[in-house]
């Protein structure tokens, strides 16, 4: 099992019948329910706020066994597959409630802000309460990859580089990201109600959400680029009128002619209609999206691989 680092002086942590303690600078991190606490302090907008796990277990590693990853979160557990090899040591950024799948096929780090989704997570090797922003409390060299999903939207763009620094820091030589994760976006269908009414856009999209770090699709790859990673594969999706149902839910809001259509596209995320819609919309993502302009995106999934020293 990997193990946490000090997140204030960087160094190795040993462990006690209280939790881990620094020898160096002597602070003390409780383990509580198997999780390891770094925070001074909670996040009281995170904590206990995402809870969602993604449970989808396949009964093998064939394709005909294993392509629901394909449908499940835009593709994320499907690239990460696909990227990571199986038994690699990996660490989830805002990894909410996990994903099953991932604590079966790999050596599991989860880190996020909230203790009582951490707690849920058993089938994670080693899960660790802390502020990536601040610091990931893993030596250097001592991952294979880093994951996120709908985490990036979440951090302010003046923080984005030091995350990135930080997960640089961590990986191993060739070691990969894999971050889906929300944009600024110019869809033809949202840009109508974006320019229309701005602050109820930002009310409903970004603030009641706590996505901070909205920027443009490019904007993220430059960001990428000047980290040190090299971008292997960059996916924009929703760039249709055809969006995720938590989109139609946050449209119906802006008391248009329209918002009844947008209250009724809503039931789309509820059966009967979740997994042929599903599969409709990664269709249209995988065939049509890559022909039409990256900022109509409303969401990116991308892949580094980080660059040799």
């Amino acid at each position: 099992m990997l193990s946490p680092i000090c997140p204030h002086d960087r160094h190795a942590l040993s462990e006690n019948e209280s939790g881990l303690s620094c020898a160096e600078c002597g602070r003390q991190y409780p383990i509580q329910d198997g999780v390891v606490c770094t925070l001074d302090h909670p996040d009281d907008f995170y904590e206990g706020a995402y809870e969602n796990q993604t449970r989808f277990l396949p009964r093998s590693e064939k394709p005909w066994h294993a392509w629901p990853l394909w449908l499940i979160n835009g593709g994320y557990p499907w690239t990460v597959r696909h990227f990571v090899p199986p038994g690699a040591t990996v660490v989830e950024l805002g990894c909410a409630g996990g994903v099953r799948y991932f604590g079966q096929r790999y050596h599991m780090v989860g880190c996020d802000l909230s203790f009582l989704s951490l707690k849920k997570m058993e089938f994670y090797e080693r899960r660790i309460q802390a502020d990536a922003a601040a610091c990931i409390p893993l030596p250097d060299n001592s991952v294979d990859a880093v994951v996120s999903s709908y985490f990036w939207e979440h951090i302010p763009p003046s923080l984005k580089p030091h995350i990135l620094q930080e997960s640089r820091r961590i990986l191993r030589p060739g070691g990969k990201i894999v971050f889906l994760y929300d944009v600024e976006t110019e869809n033809p269908l949202i840009r109508r109600y974006k320019y229309n009414n701005h602050p109820l856009y930002n009310k409903l999209f970004i603030e009641g959400d706590g996505h901070l770090g909205y920027q443009r699709p490019l904007e993220n790859l430059a960001l990428f680029e000047e980290a040190g990673f090299r971008v292997v594969k960059h996916q924009g999706m929703e760039k249709t009128w055809l969006q995720s149902p938590s989109a139609y839910t946050k449209l119906a809001q802006f008391g248009t002619v329209g918002n009844r259509l947008f209250a009724w596209a809503s039931r789309l995320g509820q059966q009967p209609f979740f997994y042929p819609y599903t599969a409709f919309m990664r269709l249209v993502d995988t065939l049509i999206c890559p022909w039409l302009p990256a900022d109509w995106a409303r969401m990116d999934l991308v892949v580094c691989k980080k660059e040799d020293e």
